[in-house]
């Protein structure tokens, strides 16, 4: 039998041959298939660049040379230094920054003193009123605070609002007078902060929590510029949120010893924000036991603008140490 049969005018041969035909076919399909995915990226790449050409250009607008911005006033604010309870550390380096700042006001958020003690009894059940100072020292300790604040910033204007641990000396002179209001005020006047860390005769501006500074603003509030103040201003985890929709504007808070800052868009006022600086107290005080605390040592710097317009820069304290100082250098070089 011969090896092939001629088939319409080709030979087909052995099983070799069938071989060579079914590889042929695949090659044939697979070279297909790539001449299909070219086709296929050519005519993408031919509709980019028909998109390309066609575009509509992209509008630049001119640069224009902008006058540099220059802070017209430098604000400090910091609070809860609690007197005797005090990070020494943490009070120097905060010193420090401010005679670098040089602001040309400070803000002091209350909480100057501690008032432990016989002035501790308003405090919740658990609290360990602790003796072992006494309320001179516990004035000692701020009055020596105050001095060199104004030492470290001979040219700011200080406005200084009353604590819930100030306010412990009022509502024990209430106590001791059997609640007669008359007598009550006369021993604060003898007795309480106001008098005894020379506010007036330092040319410091007091604020008690009972009384109203601003129309339409609640007790103990104040207005700086376009920022408001006060003391409390609720604890909880999310504090800074909830003091920014509470008040609608910008504010800075104190009394949670936790630095803190949130930022909302309100339809009628517009970026909002409110800050906590955090505190120069000491981190764990005995009477929080082995239970840790979440505080952060720190303060706040406001450089603001003509406009009123301003930028808050949050500066923590980290074991006496602060980088504040070095940020400064670096801008100014």
């Amino acid at each position: 039998m011969p090896d092939s049969i001629p088939l319409k005018g080709r030979g087909v041969s052995s099983d070799g041959a069938f071989e060579k035909v079914i590889a042929a076919q695949a090659k044939a399909h697979r070279l297909a298939e790539e001449v299909k995915a070219l086709r296929k990226d050519r005519k993408g790449l031919l509709q980019e660049f028909n998109a390309i050409t066609t575009a509509r250009p992209v509008p630049h607008s001119p640069l224009i040379a902008r006058r540099k911005a220059k802070a017209e006033t430098v604000r400090v604010c910091c609070g809860d230094v609690h007197g005797m309870r005090m990070d020494r550390d943490c009070i120097a380096a905060f010193l420090r920054d401010l005679k670098m700042l040089d602001p040309d006001g400070i803000v002091l958020g209350g909480d100057i003193l501690e008032c432990g003690g016989h002035l501790a009894r308003h405090q919740p059940i658990g609290y360990i009123a602790l003796c072992d100072y006494t309320y001179v020292e516990d004035l000692n300790a701020a009055n020596w605070f105050l001095d060199e604040v104004q030492t470290a910033a001979p040219h700011a204007v200080i406005h200084a609002i009353q604590g819930n641990h100030e306010q412990r000396v009022e509502r024990w002179c209430v106590d001791e007078c059997m609640g007669n209001g008359r007598e009550a005020a006369f021993l604060e006047s003898v007795y309480g902060p106001e008098t005894r860390l020379r506010f007036k005769e330092r040319g410091i501006q007091w604020y008690k929590k009972s009384e109203i500074y601003h129309e339409g603003l609640p007790r103990g509030w104040i207005k700086l510029g376009s920022m408001y103040f006060t003391h409390e201003l609720g604890t909880s985890a999310n504090a800074a949120r909830q003091a920014v929709m509470k008040t609608g504007g910008n504010v800075t808070f104190f009394h949670t010893h936790r630095e803190d800052s949130a930022t909302v868009v309100l339809p009628a006022t517009g970026l909002v924000k409110a800050f906590n600086p955090g505190c120069l107290s000491q981190m764990q005080p005995i009477w929080k036991h082995s239970d840790p605390t979440t505080w952060s040592q720190g303060y706040g710097i406001d450089f603001i603008l003509k406009s009123g317009a301003f930028q808050r820069v949050h500066a923590p304290i980290w074991r006496g140490e602060s980088v504040t100082s070095a940020m400064i250098e670096r801008f100014k070089s």
